[in-house]
């Protein structure tokens, strides 16, 4: 029987991951800091705050390079590649021709924000096959359970300690307005903060936390793609100090529970039930839902009008729900009427930040059917079925408890990233998109590594 391939010595996109997940945790609080508060000119902090689009492009080089020299990995053509490489190639072609080809008043603000928003996170993708390393110890969801830990204990400490005013103090209010451009998201409130740091709960308003992402939404984001790396890390039966993993779990949820993301939430509790169902753990996940159940009863009773804003969101009568109504009519009667594109920067906070009227929002399907037309459409749902299929067949058919564990992450992170973009626009947070496409990457990479090795180990039985 042939031994399987060892994997070459560790790349320098693999020793960097590390560094730019928390690089990437804390960037949006130091750059609001830096111009809120420090009052650094806005070009100085625009060239502080493009490391991370640098940071791509210099690790999307030396994967080049590393390959052209013959010291990468050698990979075969995945249908995944295919998806990919359409989508970045497509992208930069209708960047180049949109306003010849499809309209002819899309500023060049809109336009650059929109290539940023729509594809640059796609180059991750390539670094993720090179670097099948990752997929081979823990360290991913070690280091997913650490980023939660903290950020959750941030945003447990903002709802005990930190008042709108200490925010405002802090430069939130600037960063969004002057910074992002986004004062038409600040408007529903005296502060001038993000207005999703309240939610309206049975004509209650309900403070929501932000933790280190400044905005209650995007931080409930990154749970859709850290959450299963974290559970599989407590859930490891070589970890030691259950007490101390369970505790932290704890706060985990706490955390997540004060974002009052309703779609976050269901989707993590998903998850965890797959995880322990996986893992023939029933009695585990039975406990969990009883705890579950119990603790919604519980809030139930002690937080305002949250049974009445619980039977609106089932009956979808909240007033996001009605907003998500609206962009999604726009959006599909836009995409029906013109099925090959408006161009980049014309949905979304891409459409705001470049002073055009968004022609829709909050959906991810819609905003590259609007976009891009069916190819980017096409693009979008065939990477991510990629994704998922990789991630399966890896926690399937993996070489070693390691691999098993990194596909489910990557199965459970990318379906749990396709139902929430139906009601959100993500891939413009770079924590969520550069990982994603990383992993996702990664798992593509090792999972035809692990097919081939059955094939070889079959036809020498």
């Amino acid at each position: 029987m042939p031994e399987t391939r060892a994997v070459s010595t560790r790349s320098l996109a693999a020793r960097a991951l590390p560094w730019i997940t928390w690089a990437l945790t804390f960037h949006i609080l130091v750059i609001a800091l830096l111009f809120g508060v420090v009052k650094l000119p806005m070009s100085i902090v625009r060239g502080i705050a493009a490391w991370k689009e640098i940071a791509g492009v210099l690790l999307f080089l030396a994967v080049i390079v590393r390959m052209i020299t013959g010291r990468g990995h050698r990979v075969p053509i995945a249908a995944a590649d295919l998806f990919a490489g359409g989508w970045v190639a497509m992208t930069l072609i209708v960047f180049m021709t949109q306003n010849v080809v499809l309209r002819d008043n899309v500023p060049l603000t809109a336009s650059l924000f929109g290539l940023r928003d729509a594809a640059f996170f796609v180059i991750f993708y390539f670094v993720g096959r090179t670097t099948p390393e990752i997929a081979e110890n823990s360290a991913f969801a070690r280091r997913a359970f650490a980023v939660l830990v903290v950020t959750c204990t941030a945003a447990i400490a903002e709802q005990l300690f930190v008042t709108p005013q200490m925010l405002v103090v802090m430069g939130v209010a600037s960063y969004v307005q002057d910074f992002l451009g986004g004062a038409v998201f600040t408007q529903g409130n005296i502060y001038g903060l993000p207005d999703n740091y309240w939610s309206l709960m049975g004509g209650h308003l309900v403070r929501r936390s932000g933790s280190v992402f400044l905005s209650s939404q995007g931080f409930a984001l990154i749970f859709v793609v850290f959450l299963p790396a974290a559970t599989l890390w407590v859930l490891d039966p070589k970890r030691t100090k259950k007490i101390f993993l369970y505790l932290a779990s704890a706060i985990i949820w706490a955390g997540l529970a004060v974002t009052f993301t309703r779609a976050a939430i269901a989707i993590g509790i998903a998850q965890v039930l797959t995880i322990l169902a996986a893992r023939r753990r029933l009695t585990g996940a039975a406990l969990f839902a009883t705890v579950f159940i119990v603790m919604f009863l519980v809030a139930l009773a002690a937080i305002p009008g949250l049974a009445t804003f619980a039977l609106e969101t089932v009956t979808w009568q909240t007033g996001s729900s009605q907003s998500h109504v609206k962009d999604w009519t726009a959006g599909i009667t836009a995409f029906l009427q013109q099925p090959w594109g408006y161009g980049l920067g014309t949905t979304d906070q891409s459409a705001v930040r470049g002073g055009l009227i968004p022609i829709t929002s909050d959906n991810l399907y819609l905003k590259y059917a609007v976009e891009l037309g069916v190819p980017g459409l096409v693009a979008l749902v065939g990477t991510l079925g990629c994704f998922i299929v990789a991630g399966y067949r890896l926690f399937r058919n993996g070489a070693n408890e390691h691999q098993r564990t990194f596909g489910m992450i990557v199965a459970l992170a990318t379906t749990g990233i396709a139902v929430y973009g139906l009601t959100s626009v993500m891939f413009g947070d770079p924590l969520v998109s550069y990982l994603l496409f990383w992993i996702g990457g990664t798992a593509v990479t090792v999972s035809q590594r692990t097919a081939t090795a059955r094939v070889s180990d079959l036809a020498y039985a």
